[in-house]
């Protein structure tokens, strides 16, 4: 179970002003991820607030935020995180389905 002192569901607003929560179910899947450690949940929060978002080309409702970082494990170069948005509901459901490391993000 991850030891962050961070109160779950964590909640994020990203550049847009959307409100994207990450649960401790969704982070314990991240973390099966390569390269991936507790020790990241701060910079995939920031991927949120302030990464560059890409919509997905088969699923708009998916998004993929990105940033790089210099401090990444291995030769990773970059964080990215998908979150899952439903805006037509009666109340925002925009959540963050998993997040990796990749060596170059284009």
């Amino acid at each position: 179970m991850p030891s962050s002192d961070h109160q779950w569901p964590i909640f994020v607003q990203d550049r847009q002003g959307r409100t994207i929560y990450l649960t401790m179910e969704r982070w314990e899947h991240v973390l099966d991820h390569p390269g991936m450690y507790e020790g990241l949940i701060d910079a995939v929060l920031l991927t949120i607030r302030t990464g560059r978002r890409k919509q997905d080309n088969l699923d708009p409702d998916k998004s993929k935020y990105s940033k790089p970082f210099d401090d990444l494990p291995l030769e990773y170069t970059h964080i990215v995180v998908v979150v899952k948005f439903s805006e037509e509901s009666p109340q925002e459901n925009n959540f963050v389905l998993t997040a990796y490391l990749v060596r170059k993000w284009t």
